[in-house]
């Protein structure tokens, strides 16, 4: 969706990748959830174009061996990995990356 500033100053909407700033006049394209759009809509700094995102990727139910892939991989926040352990984990989740692995590990070992 392409989303265009149209304030005199810089701001910012939450893409379903993470926080998007856009500069006075920009216009930017990024994928936003519904729900973001309409918050965004509220405020009228912005002109929209375009659909929003559904159901993005983020939002489907992961594996705990797709969850331990983003353990390994360096492009991925350390935030974006606990909230996809705590979707599989629930309120047991621990608070340290290397007792999330191994409670990942544990869970992807049952049947």
């Amino acid at each position: 969706m392409k989303v265009k500033n149209i304030t005199n100053g810089p701001k910012g909407v939450n893409s379903v990748d993470g926080p998007v700033e856009i500069g006075p006049g920009q216009t930017v394209d990024v994928e936003m959830s519904e729900a973001e759009v309409a918050s965004s809509k509220r405020m009228k700094w912005f002109e929209f174009a375009g659909s929003a995102a559904s159901a993005s990727d983020d939002d489907q139910p992961k594996t705990a061996a797709e969850v331990l892939e983003m353990a390994k991989d360096p492009n991925v926040q350390f935030m974006s990995f606990k909230s996809a352990a705590t979707k599989l984990l629930g309120d047991k989740t621990p608070s340290k990356k290397d007792e999330i692995i191994a409670a990942l590990e544990d869970l992807a070992t049952k049947p």
